[in-house]
């Protein structure tokens, strides 16, 4: 049986502020506090004035419940670039977006391989 192997790259830009709404200004603030850490161990993408200016953002924003959930229009936009797929490499695509198979490589390092495994049959007329 061949096996067929489909790899896909998807980036993301990281914005490590983008999260679900707080619910308190304790989370909020322990949000911060998080991102604040990171920002000053310039474990971020984005330089040290940027990622603090963000984070102090995204928590004010939480403090007013405005900050929504970022991982669900990344994974809707996901989905749609699976849309103009055709439809064997369409049900493939969807289920690395799910999560399904292996992941390698990050967004720092300039994206992440989503792969996964598929059995074809061998074409009976040979």
């Amino acid at each position: 049986m061949p096996i067929c192997l489909t790899a896909v790259v998807l980036a993301a830009s990281l914005s490590g502020t983008a999260s679900a709404a707080e619910s308190s200004a304790t989370s909020a603030g322990d949000r911060y506090q998080a991102e604040r850490a990171v920002c000053l161990s310039g474990q971020s993408n984005q330089s040290e004035a940027t990622c603090l200016k963000e984070a102090g953002a995204a928590r004010d924003e939480a403090l007013r419940h405005q900050l929504g959930d970022g991982n669900a229009s990344y994974d809707a936009n996901a989905m749609r670039r699976c849309a103009a797929l055709p439809p064997a490499d369409k049900r493939d695509c969807e289920s690395r977006i799910r999560g399904e198979g292996s992941v390698s490589g990050s967004v720092r390092d300039g994206g992440l391989i989503r792969e996964t495994t598929t059995i074809v049959p061998a074409d009976s007329a040979r």
